[in-house]
């Protein structure tokens, strides 16, 4: 036995089938839970633009944390994928906004509103205690969150289910890590975060 951790794409396929198995009810509660610790733990001050993601496959859902930003008056977006191997645009985003699908099928705000984001709310299959995540495969975030750290200060934060924790798994060049990682249960704070 060589003690090496699974590959990406076996822990990425088994950490998907588990969170697919979380029931409904445990996914809204979960999701409050991480509602109310990103509003204890996480700094957004006031102006600050913070963008999120439209859950799908039973990711833990961000919403409620969407939802309650915009009652505090910041400005709100989802992304919008414009092409495989480009980073994410991110358009503004309120409860009308008028939704269609793209591409992957996933709703995104059909308005042309582009706005850079100070936060990032980001989605994952699973995640480690240094501060990885495992995506979905295709990089669209590691690209984002390095293209805008490049020019200016982002704080990217990750939202999981606790179940999504793993011992580990490779991490290679261009993986980004998260400042921070929210769950139902817990917030983990990786150096540079800000509090």
């Amino acid at each position: 036995m060589t003690g090496q951790p699974p590959p990406k794409s076996v822990l990425r396929q088994m950490f998907l089938e588990q969170r697919m198995q979380i029931s409904p009810g445990v996914r809204k509660n979960s999701a409050d839970q991480a509602c109310d610790l990103f509003f204890r733990h996480v700094p957004a001050p006031d102006g600050a633009i913070v963008a999120g993601y439209w859950p799908i496959r039973a990711e833990l859902d961000d919403l409620p944390i969407l939802k309650e930003l915009l009652r505090r008056h910041h400005l709100c977006a989802l992304p919008h994928v414009a092409g495989g191997g480009m980073p994410l645009a991110f358009r503004a985003w309120t409860e009308t906004t008028p939704m269609s699908a793209g591409k992957y099928s996933i709703m995104e705000p059909a308005v042309d509103r582009v706005l850079v984001p100070d936060i990032i709310l980001v989605p994952m299959a699973a995640f480690d205690k240094t501060g990885h995540r495992l995506g979905y495969g295709a990089g669209f975030y590691d690209r984002t969150i390095a293209r805008l750290r490049a020019s200016r200060r982002v704080l990217a934060v990750g939202l999981a289910y606790e179940a999504q924790a793993c011992a580990g798994f490779p991490v290679e060049e261009g993986d980004v890590r998260m400042d921070m990682i929210v769950t139902d249960r817990n917030v983990y704070t990786f150096g540079g975060a800000r509090r």
